[in-house]
């Protein structure tokens, strides 16, 4: 293998392990160091001296070839972000991400123009199977939702129960404490 493969190979599996670095850890503490190690995958994949040999050359153009993945994925977590959420929109956050959708479009425009109507077809002939498989996802967690029976209101806390929990809240949160 060269060297130049193996840089490919060796920053694809950092790639991964970033990502997997990245999602350790509960949502409002991720890795730190998970984001670097998937760019530095990143930027080992794509930046090369030399061209790398086949088939690593066919993983690399079909990366760069696909750059307007970013902006359409950035544009739609933007777009989630600034939807309405409790009545309140984020018109700026909004916006963004539909410009940043229609960067991503306009970039993906020029490769997906230049396909014929027979590669085409058989890419769409998966769209079903696709479409099949979410609406059965989707039936099995509506129907796993209504399977499991509401669960009742629990009791209101005693008065022994009320002072308890206000006792350790203020030691927790270093309040004045009636127990010392």
């Amino acid at each position: 293998m060269s060297p130049w493969a193996l840089q490919v190979w060796l920053g694809f599996a950092l790639c991964i392990i970033g990502i997997g670095m990245h999602r350790t850890g509960p949502a409002f503490s991720r890795h730190r160091f998970g984001a670097p190690v998937a760019l530095l995958g990143l930027a080992l994949m794509l930046v090369h001296t030399h061209e790398p040999p086949e088939p690593e050359a066919g993983l690399v153009l079909s990366m760069i070839d696909s750059l307007w993945v970013a902006p359409a994925v950035f544009g739609f977590a933007l777009v989630l972000m600034g939807a309405p959420l409790y009545w309140k929109a984020r018109p700026a956050t909004l916006l963004a991400g539909w410009l940043l959708i229609a960067v991503a479009w306009y970039v993906a425009y020029p490769s997906i123009a230049g396909t014929s109507l027979t590669d085409f077809l058989p890419a769409l002939t998966a769209l079903p199977g696709a479409v099949l498989a979410l609406a059965v996802f989707a039936l099995c967690v509506r129907t796993a939702e209504r399977m499991v029976p509401p669960e009742a209101e629990t009791e209101p806390l005693t008065e022994k129960e009320q002072r308890y929990v206000e006792s350790v809240l203020k030691r927790h949160l270093g309040g004045d404490s009636d127990e010392s």
